[in-house]
């Protein structure tokens, strides 16, 4: 197929690799790293001129950038609204707000292009393995039509109802989760080193008892070895956290709100991956605090 593709940073460039194995015919253009895009051409991969070239004649575009501002200024330009071939599949994988793509979505039915709310969960691995899930919103027939492309880039295509900004809304909700889980992780390390369990023990015991999660398997490797190079960064799960809770109203959480403060006060290792949260430590209890 011919297809489009937009944000090369550490999900984006192994899931556009995977594609042009598969025998696709992958355009993009430069948007914040020139370098990136020219490895992606070393592999085979098309640079154009600027984004609105890049889609000229593509049946399916994808995109996956940092946040709402990147996203709608991509898809929102004007150039882009013209360039985009109507009957083209727009296949968004961003982690941003259901408004956000909600507007993207609305724009482009309005020139008969579709679009595909897809956010994707399984880190940099499962990027490059096409071992990712990716939690698929938008008319029905868009994702079946879809669904082949889909499964040669990920292992799980979970689709959750027909309006755009549905994936967005849960894919927050999993991070949220995400984050209270590596949180709970790196202060359990941290008691259990403060009494002296092997780093070993405390993993071997904990991952074959009620314990154990993704989250422990993942994070457990990394703090051991102090090993905070970026994968998904500090600085994207604390505006996912932000998001998830803005979804929150009138109700109170706070589990929730304590481990975004945790993402908050973990800002000096922003572009660590999130597993670096398990670095901040919090004074310790004065005499009086209570110990309970």
């Amino acid at each position: 197929m011919r297809l489009a593709f937009f944000g090369l940073g550490n999900m984006g460039f192994p899931i556009a690799k995977n594609l042009l194995a598969c025998g696709h015919t992958v355009t993009t253009a430069v948007h914040h790293s020139r370098e990136t895009a020219l490895a992606f051409q070393a592999l085979g991969g098309h640079i154009a001129a600027s984004p609105a070239e890049a889609v000229v004649g593509a049946e399916v575009i994808f995109t996956i950038v940092p946040n709402d501002q990147a996203l709608c200024g991509l898809l929102l330009d004007a150039a882009m609204l013209d360039a985009v071939p109507a009957g083209c599949t727009i296949i968004e994988m961003t982690s941003a707000s259901a408004e956000a793509v909600g507007r993207v979505a609305s724009a482009y039915a309005a020139r008969g292009a579709s679009l595909l709310d897809a956010p994707v969960s399984g880190g940099v691995a499962g990027a490059a393995n096409a071992t990712m899930s990716m939690l698929c919103a938008g008319e029905r027939a868009v994702f079946d039509r879809a669904a082949p492309l889909l499964e040669q880039i990920s292992s799980r295509r979970c689709y959750v109802g027909p309006v755009p900004g549905q994936g967005k809304i849960l894919k927050s909700l999993n991070n949220l989760l995400s984050a209270v889980n590596k949180t709970a992780v790196g202060e359990a390390y941290r008691m259990a080193m403060a009494n002296g369990v092997e780093p070993q023990s405390f993993y071997d015991a904990i991952s074959v008892s009620s314990g154990d999660s993704a989250a422990l398997r993942a994070a457990f490797p990394r703090i051991r070895d102090g090993n905070y190079a970026p994968g998904f960064t500090v600085a994207l799960m604390r505006k996912d956290l932000e998001l998830a809770m803005g979804l929150s109203g009138s109700m109170t959480l706070p589990l929730a709100e304590a481990v975004l403060d945790y993402y908050r006060q973990a800002a000096p290792f922003d572009q660590e991956d999130s597993t670096a949260v398990a670095k901040v430590v919090y004074p310790p209890k004065q005499s009086g605090e209570s110990k309970e």
